[in-house]
């Protein structure tokens, strides 16, 4: 059994599988592809990819390079394409590309254990949708034929025990033909927002409406400039009373006497007691003036902590030696050499 493919002059086709000198399909596989050439002709072209290389990402294939995808297109069919496999494959081919892919499957999820095969046609469908597919369908699913199975089972699987392996396996290994589209866009591809375009060309029809009409004038009052219409004089709002100039005696506070002046901290005048004050007294300071204090002796001062002469390290912050140099008790501090000339010699 083998993929009924007809392509068109001038495609790109990619063929992928899993072929070596030993492998049962090459044969079969260097037929198809001498097919293929023959249908896009010499415009087109038909490229070969392993599977294993695609999936240890030994390769990289091209973005957006092919328009039809050919996987495993023959027997034995002993591939079974991971999702990274399919995310390159989706990856290599054009916008609205083509994808045509065998696979094994199993009838169901508890039909057969310890095999290379674990999904079912439901499963196959869904991991192509995973991949990012649109319009994948199972075209076809048949049974795998007894001579097909004891290949598998001691070429491919290196099975111990074939014949079992083909009794036990009859029927439940299916062979389903898979057909799926790429998206009608580029991976990573981008495009502005219908609704942002009707919401710029709204705005721009907006402005063209603003532009054409006369602009409104805000916080406008509307007055008649009839020379008829009568304004309120007014002066006539007035009544005789409010003419008047006032009395300043009518402004004073009722029961109010005359201000008085605040007592002085030291009053003598007898302000600060309530008493009748005398004008002609004045307030005399009681304070004392403070005496000045005497010019602390520096030379001759005692020291109260005893470290007046080790230096200013040693010296209390109001200690009267701060500045000089360390000293002995009792002696007074001189400085002397060549401290007492000028650094200046002319």
């Amino acid at each position: 059994m083998t993929l009924a493919l007809n392509f068109g002059l001038g495609q790109a086709v990619l063929l992928v599988s899993r072929a070596s000198a030993e492998a049962q399909n090459l044969d079969a596989l260097q037929q198809l592809r001498e097919t293929l050439a023959a249908q896009v002709g010499s415009s087109g072209k038909v490229d070969f990819e392993q599977v294993d290389r695609i999936e240890s990402g030994g390769v990289s294939l091209a973005s957006a390079h092919y328009d039809y995808v050919v996987a495993n297109p023959a027997e034995p069919w002993a591939v079974e394409h991971s999702g990274r496999v399919l995310a390159s494959l989706l990856l290599a081919l054009k916008p609205s590309g083509s994808l045509a892919m065998r696979e094994l499957v199993l009838d169901s999820t508890d039909s057969l254990v310890q095999l290379p095969i674990t999904r079912t046609k439901d499963d196959l469908a869904q991991q192509l949708r995973f991949a990012g597919f649109i319009d994948s369908q199972i075209t076809s699913c048949e049974p795998v034929s007894e001579s097909t199975l004891r290949v598998l089972g001691e070429s491919c699987w290196n099975l111990t025990d074939a014949s079992a392996f083909v009794a036990r396996a009859s029927g439940h290994i299916l062979v389903a033909t898979v057909a799926a589209k790429k998206p009608a866009y580029n991976v990573g591809a981008a495009t502005a927002l219908s609704f942002g375009k009707k919401a710029k060309a709204k705005n721009t029809n907006d402005a063209h409406v603003a532009a054409s009409q006369p602009a409104q004038k805000v916080w406008m009052i509307s007055v008649e400039s009839d020379d008829d219409a009568e304004i309120e004089d007014q002066d006539d709002l007035l009544e005789a009373e409010d003419l008047a100039r006032p009395d300043i005696a009518a402004l004073a506070r009722p029961g109010d006497s005359a201000p008085r002046k605040k007592a002085c901290k030291n009053c003598t005048c007898g302000l600060a007691s309530g008493e009748v004050v005398d004008e002609s007294l004045a307030c005399k300071p009681t304070d004392k003036p403070k005496k000045a204090k005497k010019p602390v002796d520096v030379v001759n001062v005692k020291s109260s902590c005893g470290s007046c002469s080790l230096g200013d390290a040693f010296r209390c912050s109001s200690c009267p030696y701060l500045g000089m140099p360390a000293f002995k008790p009792g002696e007074k501090v001189t400085l002397g050499g060549s401290m007492l000339h000028d650094d200046f010699m002319p």
